[in-house]
């Protein structure tokens, strides 16, 4: 069943994001996921929750999803991407 990772960004330095997307979007399609939503006008209907940029991967399963985020492959993407950005993410299933 598919799972998705949601992510609430914040770039600080876009340039040197840039650098971790160019690296990461090969190793997310390596993954079998894919972008669904990249958002930086995200309509708020309702709460305080406002997101810069919103971010939502499908990936096959929350395992799937979980073998990509600690991935030794990933883990100095995830350095670059501190450096450069404030994320918030989380994974979800549906039922």
């Amino acid at each position: 069943m598919s799972a998705y990772v949601v992510i609430d960004l914040d770039i600080e330095n876009p340039a040197g994001f840039q650098k971790y997307v160019d690296a990461v979007t090969p190793l997310i399609e390596k993954a079998g996921a894919r972008n669904l939503v990249v958002d930086d006008e995200c309509l708020v209907l309702e709460g305080d929750w406002r997101p810069n940029t919103l971010v939502i991967h499908e990936f096959d399963s929350k395992e799937a999803a979980l073998a990509f985020w600690d991935s030794p492959d990933y883990e100095p993407l995830k350095a670059l991407r501190r450096r450069h950005s404030t994320v918030s993410v989380v994974a979800a299933q549906p039922r």
